[in-house]
């Protein structure tokens, strides 16, 4: 809409121009005080809205044909009756455009007048072009440009080279096409006729949608809007939008697309022109489609098809009834000249009795014998259709059956797929859990196999039975630690493990894992601060934000040095709940930070040379994602870190299966 008034705006100083030629000339037509001079008038004013408003260029027509007529003015009929088909040209009602053209043709011939006589048969070139009867509008298009070329009318020559390039564009021709439409623009640029200049440079735009770059066209449409513009032209002017939008989609430029198409579909209604509303439908509809905006798309393609029914079907009905009255005149003139011809005939018939009885008796016998042809070619006809009949149906049925075992087929091997990564899933959480087993679970269990055996083997003092059952203690912590994640993590990669999401006071959660890491803080003397403001809620799994956010704060108490803080916070960012634990231990070396959430596992001992397992990261990672949340962090070694795990400020509550 906004681009709509824009476009208004733009043309509100051309059409004031407009304005003042309009009123200048119904004040001349007021003032007319001959016949001719008031249909000369009115010619004048129909053609100065034939491309702005098309209803009142027809008025204008046929009041100057009603006072041509009456006056006898004939080369004023052939004028007005140019400007009416025109019109209905335009309006896409051909079967009018061609009877006022062909009257104008007519008495063009019969006054002799070259102008007029070039102007009909460019005309219903164009009308025969509309139709798709391309050898009859070439035909009128060479007849009109053997009289331009006869008179050195620069001006119609440069029409017949713009139809012509039409013609060509249709057949399929586009380079042949694109030379006649710059032929015609040259030419319309030296005599300076800018309205027909703007039609070839619009049609110089449109060709180039054949071509591999159409949007080397838009300079040449964008010219033409601007000419129609300056002379008002909002038929020509409408069609250009139309066909800028139409490169701008072949581009993919959809929202340039949308703009230029609204702005003729708008148009196209102001002037009421069923083709040019038929057009800009048909446009706006494929557009919408690639946009996948299916309702809009079906509005405008049902818009078309009313207003494509609506002229085809009164187009249909007239060109019928003047085919058929047409045919019943050829019939009456043909069965008058049977009757003279029996007339003759019978009269030789009485001179001639015995020949002509003769020539009869033979006619008739070659008469029963072509008849007998017919009969027979025509059951053979019969018989073919029949036999052709019954392929088609049988290839029909083979279609049929072949789309329906491709539907098949492509079914199948949607479920193959699904069940091949699903396989692959499953694989690589086998080949995970091994790995861990056989590597990192082994490694605590064979160090406290190696302290029992040293232990069995020799006596010790008590400050080494201390010393051994310390570094037991912290192997079975490492070993419990590693154990409760593979079996987390384990438990999320199962397809039977769901997801319960609802909502979760963050400052609640918080206590609870400060409660169970309190003890593991005050060995080092760390203090644990929750600084999350009551009733500050998200949207989680309870159960996996418990396990991430205790796994945080015992490794923020791990990397802390003696007599550290560690804090807790929460804010709210638009849709979304940051959960910060911020502490100032070791920090993390850059060289790190890239693969720390990844399985390439990164561990390291503690300030107290704690030792971790790598496993806690990647999982939470892993569990905050199945839970539409993510895991963020920043540290500077020395100075400490910060992680932040970002959840659903607020969603519908739902249960789901985690796959």
């Amino acid at each position: 809409m906004k681009s709509i008034l824009l476009l208004l705006l733009l043309l509100s100083g051309t059409l004031q121009a407009q304005n003042k030629v309009i009123d200048s000339l119904q004040v001349e037509l007021s003032k007319a005080q001959t016949d001719s001079a008031r249909i000369m008038a009115n010619c004048n004013l129909s053609k100065e809205y034939l491309l702005t408003d098309v209803k009142k260029a027809k008025e204008y027509a046929l009041a100057a044909d009603q006072l041509a007529t009456a006056s006898g003015y004939r080369l004023g009929n052939s004028k007005a009756l140019n400007l009416l088909g025109n019109a209905y040209l335009i309006t896409g009602e051909y079967d009018q455009a061609m009877d006022c053209h062909y009257k104008a043709l007519k008495m063009a011939n019969e006054m002799q007048d070259t102008a007029s006589l070039t102007a009909s048969y460019l005309n219903l070139g164009s009308i025969y072009f509309k139709i798709k009867d391309l050898d009859r509008a070439v035909k009128n298009y060479s007849a009109a440009s053997a009289l331009s070329e006869k008179t050195n009318n620069k001006k119609s020559l440069g029409k017949v080279y713009n139809n012509l390039g039409n013609v060509y564009e249709e057949k399929g021709e586009y380079k042949k096409a694109l030379e006649f439409f710059q032929k015609a623009a040259a030419l319309q640029e030296e005599i300076g006729d800018k309205k027909s200049w703007a039609i070839s440079l619009h049609n110089i735009g449109n060709v180039h949608l054949y071509f591999d770059h159409p949007e080397e066209g838009l300079p040449y449409l964008f010219e033409s809007v601007r000419l129609n513009q300056e002379l008002h032209h909002d038929m020509i002017l409408m069609a250009s939008l139309g066909r800028i939008a139409k490169i701008y989609q072949a581009v993919g430029n959809r929202v340039e697309a949308l703009k230029y198409a609204r702005q003729s579909l708008a148009m196209a209604e102001k002037v009421e022109s069923g083709k040019k509303i038929a057009e800009a439908a048909q446009l706006m509809h494929e557009i919408y489609a690639s946009l996948q905006q299916y309702d809009l798309a079906y509005k405008y393609q049902s818009l078309y098809t009313r207003q494509s029914e609506l002229m085809n079907a009164e187009s249909r009905t007239k060109i019928e009834s003047e085919l058929t009255a047409k045919y019943e005149t050829e019939q009456k003139e043909l069965e008058n000249a049977n009757l003279r011809a029996e007339s003759d005939k019978k009269a030789l018939e009485i001179a001639h009795h015995h020949k002509s009885f003769m020539m009869g008796a033979a006619l008739t016998v070659l008469l029963f014998a072509l008849l007998i042809v017919v009969i027979a070619g025509k059951l053979r006809l019969r018989t073919a259709f029949k036999k052709l009949q019954e392929a088609h149906l049988f290839m029909q049925r083979q279609h049929t059956e072949i789309v329906q075992q491709k539907n098949e087929i492509c079914s199948q091997a949607l479920v193959l797929k699904e069940q091949n990564e699903r396989l692959g899933k499953l694989d690589g959480f086998k080949n995970k859990v091994f790995s861990i087993v056989s590597h990192d679970l082994r490694s605590p269990l064979n160090s406290i196999k190696g302290i029992l055996g040293l232990a069995k083997k020799r006596t010790m003092t008590e400050q080494e039975v201390k010393h051994i059952f310390g570094l037991l203690e912290r192997e079975m912590s490492v070993a419990m630690s590693m154990l409760d994640n593979v079996l987390i993590w384990a438990k999320a990669q199962l397809k039977e493990s769901s997801v319960e999401l609802k909502e979760v006071d963050l400052h609640i959660v918080a206590d609870e894992n400060i409660y169970l890491a309190v003890s593991e803080a005050e060995k080092k003397g760390v203090q644990l601060i929750n600084g999350i403001a009551a009733n500050k809620v998200a949207v989680a799994d309870k159960e996996r934000l418990n396990f991430v956010l205790r796994n945080l704060l015992m490794n923020a108490i791990k990397f802390s040095y003696a007599g550290g803080e560690i804090r807790l916070t929460a804010e709210e960012q638009e849709e979304k709940v940051v959960l910060a634990i911020r502490d100032h231990g070791k920090g993390i070396l850059p060289e790190h930070l890239a693969g720390l959430f990844t399985e390439k596992r990164y561990t390291t001992l503690g300030t107290s040379n704690e030792k971790g397992t790598g496993l806690g990261l990647m999982l939470s990672k892993e569990l905050l994602e199945s839970i539409n949340g993510s895991i963020q962090v920043e540290s500077e070694a020395g100075k400490g870190s910060t992680f932040f795990i970002v959840l659903p400020k607020a969603v519908q509550v739902r249960r789901e299966t985690v796959v």
